[in-house]
């Protein structure tokens, strides 16, 4: 456009601009008439047959109102449902003067709780007969401007305009109130008084009477029931059940109105309304501060009572009031887990906890507890939780269905993080084992044996570790080989070492891991896979326990983050965490003794360690024989929406009342696809897989579970024991050994932990200087006492781990921000992978992806390096006479889940061991790191009567290309035979029949014996023979039967359709009879055969 064309514009913009600011809205065609819109006015109530006034479809503009119920906006709050609408809109101000000119107000709009919910800001100018309103849509639907105050004059009043104020023509007052009570109700049971809640409008009689009396009721303002010219407390007037049950639920506001006549049909009075009557039951406030780890008590006031099928069993009817949780529907069948906020159809469903109110006592006070859950993050604001309460069935001891669907309004909680007070909290034990305590205190458990590291002091859970020699010199500082966690009556315990011992202990053939009623409701357990780096239980204190063992069979981290809840409720060797170093260490006296500094010497390490030992023999012990679980009736929480929900075996909730509510929880809804990854699903499965005896011989023994259907389930273990020659309180002789200084070992130590990129990359975000420094001081003395720099790896992985769970302790680092690729958690989650992923793998989220020719949780393991040094059950030896030999357990260390087993069937005869029969290769089933279990061919037993044993030599790969070393498994007739599986031979017993008479074994089985191949060649030809002859006779047979003329024969009874006669006489043996018998015409006739002789009638019966 021209410069010319620019300019004219803005001159005709200005002009335009003058011109529109000399109009007046006051001017009749400056504004819009809205004439006879009566039901605006704040007394006018919306009825159930209007249509709400909807002011957000109002076209932005000047507004002129002309009503005889008032022609300006009302500058008071009304009451919901009032002025036509739902949502009443009223002028925060005065009313302008003429003087006053064009001004600004501020419209609020009315909620169910608040007289101000919103606001709107509107223009208003005052002419000399009325006043012009510049409007703009509200935000909502049913929600309108309200305008006047007047209302049509009721029966029996009247004025000049028809509108409020009106006068009485006979006034006669009254103060009436609804009151609710149980009254009795018609039964056609003659045993049965039932009762049901009967509100009633109650009022003192006027004087100058009798008088005749019209009822109304009203609900949430709706006119539900007229009765007219009734006596004084006549019954009629009543608002019963049957009145309302269908149409609304209880937390409603009931209202009556009573107008006086004189005569049973004169005209009415005006109406004396009552005050809101609140039916339901209602909180103290709906608002209310919560702290993570706190419990408030809510209170509520019942105002309805609870009916009765019998008034003379009152005591038995009761309705539940439930916490409703919502739920979230996903909207495809594809959807696995979605959080309900999202799109899709919200639902509540009842959980097993909430309030009981009992008819008896309905009255009574109700309480609700509810218990801040801590979600183990800091969060980066408060949040606002909301309790839903309602109970969306009937209960049959009440007929009247008043209670029923009965919802209250959201409860709101908001709740404070007080998460951060546990900010770098972590009880460690690294390695050797290096210790260190809630609150940061070094030092170093030098004892053998059983202690207790973590154990609440209110409730029976408890977190022991086992110590034991690791290395080959005597008296050395010992190593982590077992952790055991009890909460209440179940026990989770992960065990390495066969012994405690100041010498060194032998690791176990395989670990042994013993579940005992473990469910979700007292700990989580998730145990690693090959690729992952640990273990995981959470308690349900929120407490979290993280433990792993190395390829040394050797626990390396054992880490305990503890929750809220914990401060100044726990004690054991992980001390108390309140920020307070001189409460971290007690005497065997249990005084308190203060170290003055964040490192310990021996000393007091061993005084400190002795108080928390537990003795292998005693019921404390969670590894010894005689572990006792008893829990004294205690009712265990759940982290779940209830603390507590009602069991199978209860059919109240009177007991459940605590409602748990947490910072971070959201309802989520999951697909029945979803499968959770939490290996307490299995804890039934493991439920008492063997049991420990005390008596047991400390040699060896091998266990099999209980179950009859997995007797193949075998595995080798042995009670854990104490060295014959073991020493609680050794002395320890501490010096530099292999040529190690503390200035070399000082030196490697903070070369490899100073440049870890996971702890330069946290330093960024969080404070790592002084786990730093105890990283590298535990370095150095695992240097020190082993004189190795093997430990030092499990070290950085502590390190890192610590990293890492400290930055997902923080919620504004789970937050990608626009301007980043990845968030802070998804950045450090790439830094932690143990050895850097060995180069062959991709870290993600503290993981390791390993390429494909690589696994392992480094990934440093070729996948075509089979697994080695692996042993079967029992030797090789699978006996018959104890088990279904149809499969085995394979005991090692395995890197990762997927493995292959080849199979080569032998046997071993009277005349020695024959050839390979066959070849199979087979995937292995994942037990746990060290436990694969494979299932035989279902062919894999002997297939003739000279065969004394059957085998299979297995060999176990990772790729199903490389196998490694054989091993061999020998399957036998314990009872007849016995076999040897290193030398593959099997002799004959006297307990099937004389030896002399089968031929002995003098041969090498591993060479097969030609001259018995050729002795057993012409038996096979004998028996080729014979199954030929059979096989032609029965031919023969069946061509005969085809050229039956139908005579009668014996052999031709159906025996199938005799089996199902009911009650048939005995079988007999009957002999040939001819019969003359004629052919029929039809050929549907039954072909009969003969019946079965010489059995009884139950083989009939089926």
């Amino acid at each position: 456009m021209p410069p010319a064309g620019f300019l004219s514009m803005f001159i005709i913009a200005t002009l335009l601009k003058g011109r529109y600011s000399e109009i007046d809205p006051c001017s009749s065609q400056c504004h819009s008439i809205k004439e006879g819109y009566y039901k605006r006015s704040s007394n006018y109530t919306i009825q159930s047959t209007d249509i709400a006034i909807s002011d957000n479809f109002l076209s932005e503009g000047w507004y002129r109102f002309d009503s005889l119920a008032g022609n300006d906006m009302v500058t008071w709050a009304p009451s919901i449902y009032q002025c036509g609408t739902i949502y009443p809109m009223w002028m925060n101000g005065t009313l302008p003067t003429e003087s006053d000119g064009e001004v600004n107000r501020t419209v609020c709009i009315v909620g169910f709780y608040e007289s101000c919910s919103k606001t709107l800001t509107i223009k208003v100018k005052a002419c000399r007969e009325y006043r012009v309103y510049y409007l703009v849509p509200a935000p909502q639907t049913s929600t309108g401007y309200c305008i006047g105050e007047h209302s049509h004059c009721p029966p029996g009043q009247s004025s000049d305009s028809g509108f409020t104020p009106c006068v009485d023509v006979i006034p006669v007052n009254t103060s009436p109130a609804v009151n609710v009570s149980l009254e009795n109700k018609l039964s056609n049971n003659a045993r049965l008084k039932p009762v049901e809640p009967v509100f009633k409008c109650l009022f003192d009689e006027p004087d100058a009477g009798p008088y005749w009396y019209d009822t109304y009721w009203y609900i949430n303002t709706d006119l539900v029931k007229v009765v007219e010219s009734q006596p004084y407390q006549s019954n009629q007037s009543w608002l019963y059940p049957k009145d309302w049950v269908d149409t609304y639920n209880l937390n409603m506001v009931v209202k009556c109105s009573i107008r006086v006549r004189h005569l049973e049909r004169s005209t009415p009075g005006h109406h004396n309304y009552s005050e809101n009557f609140k039916a339901g039951m209602f909180p103290s406030s709906y608002v209310y501060g919560l702290k993570e780890g706190e419990t408030i008590s809510i209170k509520f006031s019942v105002t309805v009572p609870v009916g009765c099928l019998d008034v003379k069993r009152q005591y038995l009817c009761k309705t539940n009031i439930y916490i409703l949780t919502p739920e979230y529907k996903p909207s495809t069948p594809s959807s696995s887990c979605q959080n309900f906020s999202g799109q899709g159809d919200v639902f509540f469903d009842e959980n097993g906890c909430g309030i009981v109110i009992e008819s008896s006592t309905w009255w009574e006070e109700k309480v609700l507890n509810v218990t801040g859950n801590t979600d183990g993050l800091i969060n980066m604001k408060d949040r606002d939780m909301y309790i839903k309460l309602g109970s969306l069935r009937d209960g049959a001891e009440d007929i009247s269905g008043v209670w029923y669907n009965f919802s209250m309004p959201n409860i709101q909680i908001s709740i404070s993080d007080e998460d951060r007070n546990m900010v770098y909290k972590v009880c460690g034990l690294n390695t050797d084992p290096r210790m260190i305590t809630f609150d940061r205190l070094s030092w170093t458990a030098y004892l053998p044996g059983e202690f207790i590291l973590y154990r609440d002091k209110r409730r029976k859970i408890s977190v022991h570790v086992l110590f034991s020699n690791c290395l080959q010199s005597p008296n050395s500082v010992p190593c982590a080989c077992g952790i055991a966690v009890r909460v209440e009556n179940s026990l989770f315990s992960y065990r390495s070492c066969e012994k405690i011992s100041n010498r060194y202990t032998k690791p176990m053939i395989h670990h042994e891991i013993v579940y005992q009623k473990c469910d979700d409701s007292q700990m989580e357990i998730e145990l690693r896979k090959p690729w992952d780096t640990m273990n995981r239980i959470i308690l349900p204190t929120g407490a979290v326990v993280w433990f792993s063992f190395g390829d040394n069979d050797w626990m390396n981290n054992l880490d305990v983050y503890p929750s809220v809840f914990d401060e100044d409720n726990v004690d054991g060797m992980c001390g108390n965490p309140n920020y307070n170093l001189d409460d971290d260490f007690i005497d065997i006296n249990g005084t308190v003794f203060s170290v003055f500094s964040s490192i310990v010497d021996p000393e007091k390490c061993n005084a400190n360690q002795a108080v928390w030992r537990v003795s292998m023999n005693s019921t404390e012990s969670l590894f010894g024989a005689k572990v006792s679980l008893d829990v004294n009736d205690f009712e265990m929480k759940k982290y779940c929406d209830c603390s507590t929900e009602t069991q199978l075996d209860e059919n109240s909730i009177a007991n459940h009342y605590t409602a748990n509510c947490s910072i971070t929880t959201q309802a989520v809804r999951c697909s029945s696809k979803y499968k959770s990854q939490k290996l307490t699903s299995a804890c039934t499965y493991n439920q008492n897989r063997f049991k420990r005896d005390a008596n047991i011989d400390t040699v060896g023994l091998i266990n099999r579970s209980e179950d009859s259907d997995d007797s193949d389930d075998v595995i080798e273990s042995q009670p854990l024991y104490y060295d014959p020659d073991f020493d609680p309180n050794p002395v320890f002789t501490l010096s530099w050994k292999n040529g190690w200084t503390e200035t070399a070992a000082r030196g490697y130590c903070e070369n490899i932990t100073l440049n870890n990129p996971a702890r330069v990359g946290c330093r960024k975000y969080i404070a790592m200087d002084n786990f730093t420094d105890v990283a590298i001081r535990e370095c150095v003395l695992d240097i020190r006492d082993s004189g190795t720099t093997d430990f030092a790896r499990y070290t950085l992985q502590s390190l890192n781990h610590f990293c890492f769970e400290q930055i997902k302790k923080y919620e504004i680092f789970h937050i990608k921000n626009d301007f980043e690729e990845e968030s802070v958690v998804e950045t450090i989650g790439k830094l932690v992978c143990p050895n850097d992923c060995s180069s062959n793998g991709v870290c993600n989220g503290g993981v390791c992806q390993c390429r494909s020719l690589y696994i392992g949780e480094d990934c440093s393991h070729p996948i075509s390096a089979p697994p080695a040094n692996l042993s079967l059950p029992r030797n090789g030896l699978c006996e018959t006479s104890k088990r279904a030999c149809a499969k085995t357990n394979i005991f090692g260390h395995f890197r990762s889940e997927t493995v292959y087993a080849k199979l080569e069937k032998f046997e071993i005869t009277n005349f020695g061991r024959l050839t390979v029969l066959s070849n199979y290769t087979t995937q292995a089933t994942y037990i746990n790191p060290t436990i694969v279990r494979i299932n035989f061919p279902t062919n894999s037993r002997s297939s003739s009567e000279n065969t004394w044993g059957s085998g299979f030599n297995i060999s176990v790969s990772y790729d199903a290309t490389h196998f490694g070393d054989s091993l061999v498994i020998i399957i036998y007739n314990d009872v007849c035979y016995s076999c040897n599986a290193s030398t593959l031979e099997c002799t004959n017993t006297s307990a099937c029949q004389d030896v002399s008479q089968i031929p002995k074994v003098t041969q090498n089985p591993k060479k097969p014996n030609t001259d018995g191949e050729n002795t057993s060649l012409p038996w096979i030809i004998s028996l080729c023979v014979v199954l030929v002859f059979i096989i032609g006779t029965i031919t023969v047979l069946i061509l005969l039967k085809k050229r039956h003329t139908g005579q009668f024969s014996p052999w031709c009874v159906d025996t199938q359709k005799l089996r199902y006669l009911p009650n048939h006489p005995p079988v007999q043996r009957y002999d040939t009879i001819n019969l003359d018998l004629k052919k029929s015409t039809s050929q549907n006739y039954e072909i009969l055969k003969p019946p079965v002789v010489g059995r009884s009638n139950a083989a009939f019966d089926g």
